[in-house]
């Protein structure tokens, strides 16, 4: 109900944003936060922005499609993804960002004597072009940015010694994904302290070299960030998550993919011009997943550190 609500009142004004203007965020495979972790501050030429974040994700909750279920097995699943990211503005309008991230995954089935599982390593990497045409000044509140970029797999997707874990407790893809990206900010006042955001993506996954391909993904988020004084500063926002479901030689791999609605609050402090330290979380509002059964993330949060140069 509340994603269909979602989808028929808030998607169109992503569209009418498409055409004037737009945001970001994506994940790679089981919860590696890369696109909503990079960097993309640098702003005016000769800029250069390294960050490093990190995410804890508790991905324990049984969903039936948009309905909690018991789980009997006493399962407990979760993942943390560290990112280390650079932005650089090569012109006034024109910059490039990168990332690289490592992943870390573990499950254990209170009900299994087999124990637990722990897989962990680089996971995949991220290079993203993009062009600003709009920046918000003190005669323009509207800032435009358009993006193309590529995931790549820079880790290990084969990950186990005797047998292979699943593809959802790899490291990496082990699959190139094509992205597009774009985000706008609309600034309330001439201080731009007050700001409306909006962002979209889109990754189309290819297949890794066990035929698997992860669906493709599209992430839109809008909300509000405020300033407050030179230190401190938040944000509040509403992310929708949509991926069709996992192919394996072409087939359709059962309950897999769905439709996802977070909350996702954040708080930042600048040491200095410099150094900015952000937290934020992400609480999931409403789901509808394909399939029968879904295991699916129960609360995420995450640290962020910024240097500019």
């Amino acid at each position: 109900m509340i994603l269909n609500f979602f989808k028929l009142t808030l998607l169109p004004l992503l569209f009418f944003g498409l055409q004037m203007p737009a945001f970001a965020a994506t994940c790679s495979c089981a919860g590696a936060p890369l696109l909503t972790s990079i960097d993309t501050s640098a702003a005016e030429k000769g800029q250069l922005f390294i960050s490093y974040a990190s995410e804890f994700h508790q991905i324990s909750d049984l969903v039936s499609g948009s309905d909690n279920v018991r789980d009997e097995t006493e399962r407990d699943r979760h993942s943390f993804s560290q990112v280390l990211s650079a932005s650089y503005a090569l012109t006034d309008r024109w910059a490039v960002s990168a990332l690289v991230s490592y992943v870390k995954h573990s499950r254990t089935i209170g009900s299994s004597l087999l124990g637990g599982t722990s897989t962990s390593g680089i996971g995949d990497s991220v290079v993203l072009a993009r062009y600003t045409p709009l920046f918000i000044t003190p005669f323009s509140r509207h800032e435009l940015s358009l993006g193309l970029g590529v995931r790549i797999p820079t880790g290990d997707d084969d990950f186990g010694s005797g047998f292979i874990v699943s593809e959802d407790m790899q490291p990496s893809t082990g699959a190139i994904g094509k992205i597009l990206w774009t985000s706008y900010s609309y600034a309330f006042d001439q201080a731009a302290t007050l700001q409306f955001n909006a962002s979209a993506n889109h990754t189309s996954n290819e297949e890794n070299d066990r035929k698997y391909a992860f669906g493709d993904e599209f992430n839109f988020a809008f909300g509000v960030s405020q300033s407050i004084g030179a230190k401190f500063g938040y944000s509040a926002a509403l992310r929708y998550r949509t991926t069709r479901s996992d192919r394996r030689f072409g087939f359709t791999i059962p309950n897999t993919g769905g439709e996802w609605l977070d909350f996702v609050p954040a708080v930042q402090y600048a040491f200095n011009d410099r150094v900015k330290l952000g937290l934020s979380g992400r609480i999931p509002l409403a789901r509808d997943l394909n399939g029968v059964l879904q295991f699916t993330t129960s609360y995420s949060y995450g640290f962020s550190l910024a240097y500019g140069f």
